[in-house]
């Protein structure tokens, strides 16, 4: 065990060549200003092709892995695959991959955990496939960071089909939206101000729809506002990944079964919580190997 009296600077500190490259300043500062960053060509086109592979196979296999929730909302055009780790070792490729693992080292200030693994299969609808909202219920919600600070949790969704056009199911988001408080305040999280113009299918002024293509991450934080646009061409197949700090509370297991977790590489295992079976209360807080257990992975291809 590392004594933090032999640190230099700090936790994140190591010798091991890192995998991974930060964020530009100019990234952090336009996430800073949007609420957002959409990375393009994160992914390859035979690591386009293996994810969708993925998600075919375990949405085949059968139903979600956890018990339905009373927060969870019932979409007959939406099929969600929720801790779906637990489903696939092929999902680590993309968990443990160095250049999304950079992004979220540089937007969570190096301490970072996976909160949830979801496979989103959207289907076509006329409709707005989901209403405006925040993300993480509503007592996140009322929580507002202040300029400069490291962000508490954020989501990474991949795209894996296009959704270059308009009514694709694009994401639709507000820019600079996640410095404000929603003026409505309900359990799920709802903006009724924004949602009755939504099924006229009238968007804000500064709304944003998001063009992805195969391949493509979009980075957001809780407190983004965003929507879903109406999908009327082909089915839309992403993931959801959910981060948040070290000390925060997974949202979709409690902790990974031993079996899941041998199969990982101690990065990934470190970002599922897993320190071991020495591990002590203290280090989800102070991590003292952080930057030796994050320096590179073991599941990907060094970039």
């Amino acid at each position: 065990m590392m004594h933090v009296s032999t640190m230099r600077d700090s936790t994140l500190v190591t010798r091991r060549e890192r995998d991974w490259t930060p964020l530009t300043e100019e990234q952090l500062e336009g996430y800073e200003r949007d609420g957002y960053i959409h990375l393009k060509g994160v992914f390859d086109q035979d690591e386009v092709a293996r994810g969708l592979a993925l998600i075919d196979d375990v949405v085949a296999k059968g139903a979600p892995t956890i018990e339905n929730h009373a927060s969870f909302t019932d979409r007959s055009h939406t099929v969600r695959v929720r801790d779906a780790v637990s489903r696939t070792s092929e999902m680590d490729h993309f968990l443990d991959h160095p250049k999304l693992v950079g992004p979220l080292m540089s937007l969570l200030n190096g301490s970072v955990q996976i909160l949830g693994t979801e496979i989103f299969v959207r289907s076509l609808q006329e409709e707005a496939l989901e209403y405006w909202h925040t993300d993480g219920g509503e007592y996140l919600q009322r929580i507002q960071l202040t300029p400069g600070s490291p962000g508490l949790q954020v989501k990474a969704q991949i795209f894996f089909t296009d959704v270059t056009e308009s009514n694709s199911g694009n994401f639709l988001l507000i820019p600079g939206s996640h410095r404000k408080l929603p003026t409505s305040n309900n359990a799920l999280c709802y903006m009724e101000e924004l949602d009755e113009p939504l099924r006229r299918g009238v968007l804000p002024d500064d709304a944003i729809e998001v063009k992805a293509a195969p391949g493509d991450v979009l980075l957001f934080p809780y407190s983004l506002w965003h929507a879903v646009a109406p999908n009327t061409h082909r089915e839309r197949k992403t993931f959801i990944l959910r981060y948040g700090q070290l000390w925060h509370r997974p949202h979709d297991y409690f902790s990974q079964p031993r079996e899941i977790l041998d199969r990982m590489s101690p990065r990934l295992r470190r970002m599922f919580g897993d320190f071991g079976d020495d591990a002590h209360p203290t280090d989800y807080y102070k991590p003292v190997d952080q930057g030796d257990v994050m320096a590179g992975g073991g599941t990907c291809e060094q970039r």
